[in-house]
Formats: C-alpha cells, sequence, structure tokens
C-alpha cells in the first residue's frame, strides 16, 4: 500500500509539472512577432535588435530572430519586417489636443507667412460669407511673418471693406476701418474697455493693445457639442498615430478635460496614452489645497491610457506674446518690434518668488508634481530661486522631477541649478524652425544661438523631452506650432532653420540623444519609465514601423521620414497601407 501510494503521489507531482510547463510556454508564447528588422531598443545599452515578441498589451521579449521565433505558436501572428526600422512609440511631452480639436470645429487653421498670404486668405473668406460677418484671421505670429510686422489697417481694408477684420498677435490687434468702427474707436477715442488705441506719427490708428475681452462680445466662440469634441478629438488623435505618436502630455487642462478622456478609455476609443497635467491661477497654498480637496486626486493617480500629471502655473510670457521675463531690458530693437512703451521693459513675471515657494511647498506636501509655463532666462531663475527654497525646507522636492515647459534661453548656471534640483525641461525644436530667424534679427545671434539650447541641457545633465507644443492645426509640419517629431528631430541634429541657417552648432545633438528626447526622457518626466520609452521584456507594446532608416538617412531626409504602423497596447492603430 505505501509503494502505491507513492506512486499515485509521484504521477500526481510529475502531471502537476507538465502542466505547469504547458502554462509558462503557453505565457511565453507570443501573440505577435515583428522579425528581420533594425529595432532600436532605447534601452540603457541601446541595443539593436532584429526582433520583437508582444503578448497582449505588453512587450514578451526583444532580441535575434532565432530568439524571438522560439516564442510563436501557430496563433502567433510573424511580421516580417524586411529590413525596416522599429523605434519605440513617440510620447509628446507638450500638446494641447483638445484645443486642437476645439479650433478645428470653428476655423480650419492655415498657416501664413506674409500679408499678401494674410490679405488673399481674407479675401477668399469674404466670398463664402454674408457681408458684416467678422472674420478673424488664423494666428500668425509677426515672428513668421515675412514683414515681422502686424498688416496695417489700409492693407486690411484693401483685403476687405464688407466685413469686420481682426489680426492678433503679440497681444495687439490689427482692424480694419469697418471693425474699428465697429467696436467703437472713433478720432480722438484712446482707449476702449480693458485696452488701449496705438496710434502712428499721423495719428492713424495702428494697433489695439488689449481690449481682448471687449472684442469677443462681437465674435463670441461657438459652444461645441461634447460629442463633436470627442469626434474632433479622436480625429486629432489620429492625426498624432500617422507621425508615430502613441502617447501624449495635454499640458494645460481641466478637470473637465480629463473626463473626456476618461470617458473615450471606457468607451474604448483611445488611441493615444494621455497624463493630464491640470493649469490653475493658484495665488496662495490655501487655493492648492482647496484645488486638491475639490478635485479629490493628485499626480500618479490614473491607469496606463489616462492619469494625472503635475500641476501647472504660467509664470511668464513669451517671444510671440513680447512679454518673456528676460534678465536685461529689451533694448529699442525688441521694444519696436513687439510695440512697447517702456524702454526700461524686461517682461511680465506673474508670479513673485515667495508666492511660487508658498504653493509649490504645499503642492508637494499634498502630492503633487509641478510643471511652469516659463521661457525667459529671468523667469527660469525666479522660478528656480522658489525650489531651491522649498528645497532647504525639504530636500524630497528633487524627487518629484518638478518640470519648466520651454525655457527658452538657457543659461550655464540655471542648467548646473536644474541638475542640482532633479528639475526637467520640455522645449520646443519646431519654434527654433520657424522662429530662430526673427530671434537673430530681433533679439541677437547670440541669442539664437542659446534659443532652444539643447546641447546645453544635455551635457549639463538635466532630463529634457522635445516636444511640439501644438495647438492650432492638423498638418504635422504646417500647424501653428508644428508637431512632426521626425521634423523635431532633424532640427536636433542638424541645427538647421527653415531658412536653412545654423545658429549655434554647439547646440546639435546625436541621433540617439534626439530619439531618447522624445523616448525614454519624457516617461522619466511622468514617473513611466518603468512602463514605456523602450522596447524591453514587460514594458507596454508601443512602436512605430518606419520606411526609412532613422540612424542613417541624410540628416536632411530626417523630416520626411514616413511612419508605415504604430502600435499601441499591442495593437496597430495606424496602418499606411490601409
Amino acid at each position: 500500500m505505501i509503494r502505491s501510494t507513492l506512486l499515485r503521489v509521484m504521477l500526481t507531482a510529475v502531471l502537476v509539472s507538465a502542466h505547469r510547463m504547458s502554462v509558462a510556454q503557453e505565457t511565453d508564447r507570443a501573440n505577435t512577432v515583428l522579425v528581420g528588422g533594425k529595432i532600436l531598443t532605447m534601452d540603457a545599452e541601446n541595443r539593436v535588435v532584429t526582433a520583437v515578441a508582444i503578448r497582449g498589451s505588453r512587450i514578451l521579449a526583444a532580441g535575434s530572430d532565432r530568439e524571438i521565433r522560439r516564442l510563436v505558436s501557430d496563433e502567433t501572428i510573424v511580421i516580417q519586417l524586411d529590413g525596416k526600422t522599429v523605434i519605440p512609440g513617440i510620447i509628446a511631452a507638450h500638446c494641447h489636443a483638445i484645443g486642437v480639436a476645439r479650433n478645428a470645429l470653428d476655423q480650419p487653421h492655415v498657416e501664413l507667412l506674409t500679408i499678401a498670404e494674410v490679405q488673399d486668405w481674407i479675401r477668399q473668406q469674404a466670398k463664402s460669407l454674408p457681408a458684416g460677418t467678422w472674420i478673424q484671421v488664423p494666428r500668425a505670429d509677426i515672428t513668421r511673418l515675412a514683414e515681422r510686422r502686424h498688416p496695417t489697417r489700409r492693407e486690411l481694408d484693401e483685403a476687405c471693406t464688407t466685413h469686420p477684420i481682426v489680426f492678433t498677435a503679440a497681444r495687439k490687434s490689427a482692424l480694419n476701418s469697418l471693425a474699428l468702427t465697429t467696436i467703437g474707436v472713433k478720432d480722438g477715442v484712446d482707449s476702449i474697455p480693458g485696452g488701449q488705441v496705438l496710434r502712428d506719427d499721423d495719428g492713424d490708428v495702428r494697433l489695439i493693445a488689449g481690449a481682448s475681452s471687449h472684442l469677443r462680445q462681437f465674435m463670441p466662440r461657438t459652444k461645441h457639442a461634447a460629442d463633436k469634441v470627442q469626434a474632433s478629438l479622436q480625429n486629432v488623435h489620429h492625426h498624432y498615430n500617422m507621425v508615430g505618436i502613441t502617447s501624449i502630455f495635454e499640458r494645460a487642462g481641466t478637470m473637465d478635460d480629463l473626463l473626456i478622456y476618461r470617458k473615450m478609455r471606457d468607451e474604448g476609443k483611445l488611441t493615444v496614452r494621455m497624463t493630464q497635467t491640470l493649469r490653475s491661477g493658484f495665488r496662495s497654498a490655501e487655493d492648492v489645497a482647496k484645488f486638491t480637496k475639490r478635485l479629490g486626486i493628485k499626480t500618479g493617480d490614473g491607469d496606463r491610457w489616462v492619469r494625472v500629471g503635475p500641476l501647472k502655473i504660467t509664470v511668464d510670457g513669451g517671444i510671440h506674446w513680447g512679454n518673456t521675463y528676460l534678465r536685461e531690458e529689451y533694448g529699442e530693437k525688441r521694444i519696436r518690434f513687439y510695440v512697447h512703451a517702456d524702454a526700461t521693459y524686461r517682461g511680465d513675471l506673474r508670479y513673485s518668488v515667495p508666492l511660487m515657494t508658498e504653493i509649490f511647498a504645499e503642492g508637494h506636501r499634498l502630492g503633487w508634481q509641478w510643471c511652469c509655463h516659463v521661457t525667459g532666462d529671468a523667469g527660469v531663475d525666479a522660478v528656480l530661486d522658489a525650489i531651491a527654497a522649498v528645497n532647504r525646507a525639504d530636500p524630497t522636492i528633487a524627487t518629484r522631477r518638478f518640470s519648466l515647459t520651454h525655457a527658452y534661453f538657457p543659461a550655464l548656471d540655471s542648467i548646473a541649478r536644474c541638475q542640482d534640483l532633479g528639475v526637467c525641461v520640455d522645449t520646443q525644436p519646431s519654434l527654433y524652425f520657424k522662429d530662430s530667424a526673427a530671434i537673430a534679427e530681433i533679439y541677437g545671434r547670440d541669442w539664437a544661438a542659446r534659443f532652444i539650447g539643447l546641447g546645453d541641457w544635455i551635457r549639463g545633465g538635466v532630463p529634457i523631452a522635445i516636444a511640439g507644443d501644438h495647438m492650432m492645426g492638423l498638418d504635422p509640419y504646417r500647424s501653428m506650432n508644428a508637431y512632426h517629431p521626425f521634423l523635431m528631430l532633424q532640427v536636433a541634429v542638424t541645427r538647421r532653420n527653415r531658412e536653412g541657417d545654423v545658429y549655434g552648432a554647439h547646440q546639435q545633438i546625436s541621433r540617439i540623444e534626439a530619439l531618447r528626447c522624445l523616448t525614454t526622457r519624457p516617461a522619466y518626466m511622468s514617473f513611466e519609465e518603468a512602463s514605456r520609452g523602450s522596447l524591453e521584456r514587460e514594458k507596454l507594446a508601443d512602436l512605430v514601423i518606419l520606411e526609412q532608416d532613422y540612424l542613417t538617412c541624410p540628416e536632411g531626409r530626417i523630416a520626411n521620414i514616413n511612419v508605415l504602423k504604430t502600435m499601441v497596447d499591442g495593437r496597430f492603430v495606424y496602418d499606411r497601407t490601409k
């Protein structure tokens, strides 16, 4: 009997072991494998392999064809890459996709680069709109217009006299005669509600400074139904997938925006992962505490599709607005260009260092990461002074991966402080591409050489993401802020702008470093380096198949690399062949 019992126990053990092996083999089998390619894993060793295996929503393995083929079963989908390059899914660390979606419902964005193009666009619009209907010219920053100025009243009148016309840039608006009359500007009038009337030497109206609320009364924005906004947002995400974007940081949203994304996730309609930055005008620690209590969330809450990111404040202005906060006075050229009156103007600082110290400390105490819109070198100084003040009382703030968004003109001393305080940066090479010629002309060539200084940031050891700050238009190259990842990669590698000029060749970075700024570094910034940013076992199966070889194609052709397929969560969400 003892022998019989022992045999039964041994047989049971063998059967259990065989079952476990079978289960293990089953879980080690891939749903999809890609073989015969050039796969840039972007892992710590920068391994380049030929194959990758995917099971469910995760990477099962990356290695040689031989290694990966061992994971193939009869049910596995095998994709022959035929030498094509594969990269991790691109993380767009700064966009305003919901804003893009709403703007698309109002009016398609058109890139206008000369005053003649502005006039032609107005004439076309006037043909299809009833007389008297207001026409708002799509945003065309004066840094990008060939004339480097607003159109005059006479130039707008040449385009149209039957419709009120408004062109807004640098926080000032140019209007045609009918529009000026409509809003109440008459001879001798030097102010209107919330704004000033700026005149030329002959007394003719040149621009309206401010008065945005007053102008909006005459052209109220249409409120779109929620289903239309969602459909438009899905279209924006599709355009992102077409260029290899698999994750985004919405950089200035509200709780309502977060709820739209949660609804889309629940309905299975998301094709990008989203981390929500929540912007508010906090003026005290109490404001931060009330905001947190009302929303009941903090940084890191959510899942792999929709997550809560940092709180955001707007610290200074911008080069397009004409109020970026600088260490030096603007001087004659900048004052004339932006049409300012104060010769000693340095820009706008909306938060004092003590106030930022107060709200940063409270947010940190409540579990929040922080993000600051800050563009000028003196603005960065102020933010770092506040972080340093919090750090002296609580050095754990360095673990929050505080991020500066924009930081256009890095100074070496600020870079060293960022490294010491654990501060990250997201900045925009596409702005260098479109605006550096104007920066060189209006600010000076030395400022253009610092502008979007990727090389300085990286040599200084600061985690940096490159992003588009996409906010208007769907064309990846010609939207108001271009968001095509491969345009950004080309600019980062070549430092060559739209005019073909190079300012600050020392800011060029390698192709691998540039790609890290779109993959592993933004993943780190959002505390997601364990789940995305590289193609490694157990990370999310987000990847992109390219038509050209990113590492070897001519550097002047990087911007023209085509995406063949984009995978998110283990399934293809874009296929150029279909």
